[in-house]
């Protein structure tokens, strides 16, 4: 080598050391990467070398292939795939001769000829790699004015190679990290967006669209348990086409998987389906990543699936995403950091989910209460405030229901004949049920009593009559309700010129009788029938068909009539008031008036249950023959 060449070599490496340092400290500072600096660094090597052509290409280790990362001069050409095996091979070498290259590479070139023609990849490849991981290839074509390297020169070579090799190395951590910390930054941005949506549609919405954004997937969808049918139900999907086409709109039912008959760990891993592995989320409560051959249901190949905790550590659901897109669109499969990520992101969907169903639940509460006062207004009208004058008698009530409203009824009736019918009333249950059973038990009496046969004469007997009419209401009640819901029902017809009292018993509490003598009657113990609604009519009479009795009123006769709420109540003792203890009130009380007859046993009642709760409805009808 000449002088004047030597010192140009020199000069020249000089140059190429400082721009090396240059480029190497604006990696470490973060004002670039190596996407930006790659053209650098590959005009550096051929100008330090003195090539005319080359390229720099990137390992993508995820899916084995190489992506070109500068070329002089520039080309495009699509991703190489590589294989393992090939990547051993490269690992293994310092150099490799393009046009003897070792047997193991011999079927790599051949393969991506047509490619590697159209790149700057021409006579020598130098491996870039740092230990054992591969990073890529730097490829170099024609030297200037001689056929192949000095030994210096490939020395060289190799130091620049390896410059390039930490470059590449560093932005990859760099970016690593720069991606962790923009994800963690998108995870703590996303919790209180979601935890602030109160409506669990919109909760379900975002938290899919969220995780599909975190985790850079295609396809995501959020399915949550229906804890009474044991099912997992899909709740949302993206894209949202994938709703229509699974269910939940255009008439059909949304994707719906059975928890009850699949053991996650009884399915064979190779004929695994998507729903196998969402039901293995759920029944092992980890998450799980699996790819398949063909589409699911979600609409990707690649998925991840993760359980979403509740706050008392029962799982809620399952939050899904699918087919991870790299850079340049191609698919990857998820890595351990993204289960991490996904695990962290469903903890927060859980809350949101939980919040939303919350707010659901307490507008679903307040609605009910506003409905239950609506109701308590109308049953309030339906239960006589003041009861009529009878001639000859004093009568008077009193109602109290359990809650907001109640199943019991009372009420005194004015017939067109000038005749009274008094009738009490308990419907089963509590409840809007049992007030709207007990708003059909009331119409459907009043109809009765106004009917042709609510009109006396004397050629109809009473008993008869309060039959056909218990038969009547039988038949709407059970039409009306439920298996369980009935009504027990008495009903007395007052004649106060006769001062005969007719009576039919349904099933209710036997009115108590304190004569003026002061011995007591049981109304209805002996005679009556079953409680309204229970059976058809066709069965009534094989079972206990409905028989009716009369009785004759004397004056200071008194009747108690009565719904177990009386008799029935608990103190914190856990005693019944019971009928032993309605008698001794009433018999002290004979010489009253019927109103404050009925304050005493109310007040009496009360005195008795003290501090316990009140066990049912409570209902008084008093009628007194002055």
């Amino acid at each position: 080598m000449h002088l004047s060449s030597a010192e140009e070599t020199i000069q020249r490496l000089i140059f190429s050391l400082s721009e090396l340092e240059q480029l190497g400290q604006t990696l470490i500072s973060g004002h670039s990467n190596f996407n930006v600096s790659s053209k650098t660094y590959l005009r550096i090597t051929l100008g330090t070398l003195q090539a005319a052509r080359g390229a720099i290409f990137c390992f993508h280790p995820t899916d084995n292939y190489l992506t070109i990362a500068a070329s002089t001069p520039e080309v495009e050409i699509p991703p190489i795939e590589i294989e393992p095996d090939e990547v051993a091979s490269l690992l293994e070498c310092t150099f490799v001769e393009l046009d003897t290259p070792p047997q193991n590479l011999q079927n790599f070139i051949n393969r991506n000829s047509e490619q590697l023609n159209g790149s700057a990849m021409h006579r020598l490849w130098v491996p870039l790699k740092i230990h054992d991981e591969f990073l890529g290839i730097l490829s170099l074509g024609k030297f200037l004015g001689r056929t192949a390297l000095e030994d210096w020169e490939q020395e060289l070579l190799t130091i620049l190679a390896h410059q390039i090799s930490i470059a590449i190395a560093y932005s990859r951590i760099v970016e690593g990290i720069q991606s962790e910390k923009f994800r963690l930054f998108m995870l703590a941005e996303s919790a209180p967006q979601i935890c602030q949506l109160l409506q669990p549609e919109d909760a379900a919405e975002q938290v899919v669209h969220q995780a599909v954004a975190l985790l850079d997937a295609n396809v995501g969808g959020l399915m949550l348990i229906q804890p009474q049918q044991q099912n997992l139900e899909l709740r949302y999907a993206f894209p949202e086409t994938l709703i229509s086409e699974n269910g939940d709109q255009n008439g059909k039912d949304p994707i719906s998987i059975s928890l009850k008959d699949i053991e996650a760990d009884t399915v064979d891993v190779n004929e695994k389906t998507a729903f196998d592995m969402l039901v293995g989320v759920v029944k092992e409560g980890r998450t799980d990543r699996c790819s398949f051959k063909t589409n699911t249901f979600f609409g990707g190949k690649n998925l991840m699936a993760g359980p979403i905790p509740g706050r008392d550590g029962d799982i809620l659901g399952v939050l899904v995403v699918g087919d991870k897109e790299e850079r340049g669109g191609r698919i990857a499969e998820f890595t351990d950091e993204d289960e991490i990520l996904l695990d962290s992101f469903a903890k927060q969907a859980g809350v949101a989910i939980e919040n939303a169903h919350l707010h659901q639940e307490a507008l679903d509460a307040r609605q009910l209460q506003a409905e239950m006062e609506e109701a308590r207004k109308i049953q309030e009208n339906l239960i006589p405030d003041t009861l009529p004058d009878i001639p000859g008698y004093e009568v008077a009530g009193h109602y109290e229901p359990r809650g907001p409203v109640g199943g019991d009824y009372y009420d005194c009736i004015e017939l067109p004949t000038g005749r009274w019918g008094l009738a009490i009333a308990d419907v089963s249950g509590k409840g809007m049920q049992a007030a709207l059973l007990m708003a059909t038990l009331r119409a459907g009496l009043l109809s009765e009593l106004t009917s042709s046969r609510g009109r006396e004469d004397e050629s109809i007997d009473m008993k008869n009559e309060l039959i056909d009419m218990a038969m009547t209401l039988n038949s709407l009640l059970y039409v009306s309700g439920t298996e369980e819901k009935y009504a027990t029902f008495f009903y007395s017809h007052l004649n106060p010129e006769t001062d005969t009292l007719t009576t039919l018993n349904g099933g209710h509490n036997p009115p108590l009788v304190v004569k003026n003598d002061g011995n007591i009657v049981w109304l209805g113990e002996e005679v009556g029938g079953l409680p309204l609604g229970m059976f058809p009519n066709d069965m009534v009479p094989l079972i206990a068909k409905y028989e009716a009795e009369q009785i004759k009123l004397e004056s200071g006769d008194l009747i108690i009539f009565y719904t177990d709420g009386v008799t029935e109540t608990v103190n914190i003792e856990d005693e019944f008031y019971d009928e032993e203890r309605l008698e001794q009130v009433a018999k002290t009380c004979t010489d009253s008036d019927a109103s404050h007859i009925c304050n005493l046993i109310y007040q009496a009642v009360m005195d008795f249950q003290g501090d316990a709760d009140q066990f049912d409805d409570l209902t008084l009808l008093v009628l007194r023959k002055k």
